[in-house]
């Protein structure tokens, strides 16, 4: 099994939905239970982006999508790792 494949499973074990799709401003999305990861980037960037969104889903609380704030800084920075 490769990397997205692993996370691929641990998405679907948890019941998050994850698609790949045609997306214009990111390589990944999440909202609620339900992952976009953009279907025109290598596997291994794929794999990225899903660890990354798994990150989100498991430790962010909220919408954070505005980063002129502080604290929505800190928890997309907490993701990432």
């Amino acid at each position: 099994m490769t990397h997205y494949e692993n996370f691929l499973d641990e998405a679907d074990k948890e019941g998050i939905t994850t698609k790949e799709k045609n997306l214009c401003s990111a390589d990944g999305r999440i909202k609620g239970n339900k992952i976009a990861i953009r279907k025109d980037i290598p596997e291994i960037q794929k794999a990225c982006v899903l660890a990354e969104e798994l990150g989100h889903y498991y430790l962010t609380v909220g919408d954070i999508s505005d980063q002129t704030k502080v604290e929505n800084r800190k928890q997309e920075c907490v993701s990432r790792l």
